[in-house]
């Protein structure tokens, strides 16, 4: 028997963080509310160009996230496009029929926890000082 009172197990566990590319969306269907999220992840790393330190962007990915929570209201409040959050959670997959018949999957990540976190570009530049001192041996 699967175990209650929200604890996940670790064979499908799924964490990200990330920016909201759009705000919350809020969603009732068969008398549920729940809160849909579109969150935009881009790994980077630091480079050094002329004497400064500077991070170039790989590709970003767009990620789907649903949130079934009592505290949906209060995300929906919270949560704008911008935001930088964490979530955990695990992924899920439904299946589709396209206009042309063709039956495709789809990823979403089932959050389990949300938290919005503080960010400012400076935090980011002063890792990349730390890390290329840490890389070069100073």
């Amino acid at each position: 028997m699967p175990p209650t009172g929200g604890n996940m197990g670790f064979n499908n566990r799924v964490e990200l963080t990330g920016f909201l590319g759009d705000d919350p969306n809020v969603i009732e269907k068969d008398g549920k509310t729940f809160l849909a999220l579109s969150l935009a992840t881009t790994d980077s790393y630091p480079v050094e160009e002329n004497g400064e330190t500077k991070w170039k962007d790989l590709e970003t990915v767009w990620h789907d996230v649903l949130i079934f929570r009592k505290t949906t209201a209060q995300f929906a409040r919270e949560l704008k496009k911008g935001d930088r959050v964490q979530i955990s959670g695990e992924l899920s997959y439904r299946s589709f029929k396209t206009a042309e018949g063709h039956t495709r999957k789809a990823a979403t990540i089932v959050a389990r926890f949300v938290e919005k976190m503080h960010y400012e570009k400076q935090e980011r530049l002063d890792y990349a000082a730390a890390a290329n001192a840490v890389f070069s041996g100073q």
